[in-house]
């Protein structure tokens, strides 16, 4: 992502905006865990792609839009739909704020849910 200021132009990593999102997750409500909760034989023998992402995976489109895919593991009992909205706002807003991003897409996949 770039961002061009009266001074020149600041790059900022994929992987900064990643870092940004898992804690931001890591400090809202009801999340046990990122990622997927199946690490089994067979996934890691064939590589399904879930391990090589670990739950957050952030893609820049052509113009300039931030999509960020989150894989969460719900604690057992919280209002999913609830949760997940939070958490999405959350997110939206940190970026905005951090990174002066405008056009940002957040997408929660709800992949497991724990005690």
């Amino acid at each position: 992502m770039q961002v061009t200021t009266e001074f020149g132009k600041i790059d900022i990593s994929l992987q900064a905006i990643s870092s940004i999102v898992k804690k931001v997750v890591s400090e809202s409500y009801g999340p046990v865990n990122v990622g997927s909760p199946q690490t089994g034989f067979l996934t890691k023998l064939f590589g399904t792609g879930e391990d090589s992402r670990k739950g957050i995976k952030v893609t820049e489109e052509i113009d300039g839009t931030l999509e960020i895919d989150i894989d969460l593991i719900l604690e057992y009992g919280v209002r999913i739909p609830t949760v997940v909205e939070n958490i999405q706002e959350n997110v939206f807003h940190k970026l905005k704020e951090l990174t002066e991003a405008t056009n940002i897409k957040v997408n929660i996949h709800v992949v497991g849910l724990q005690d």
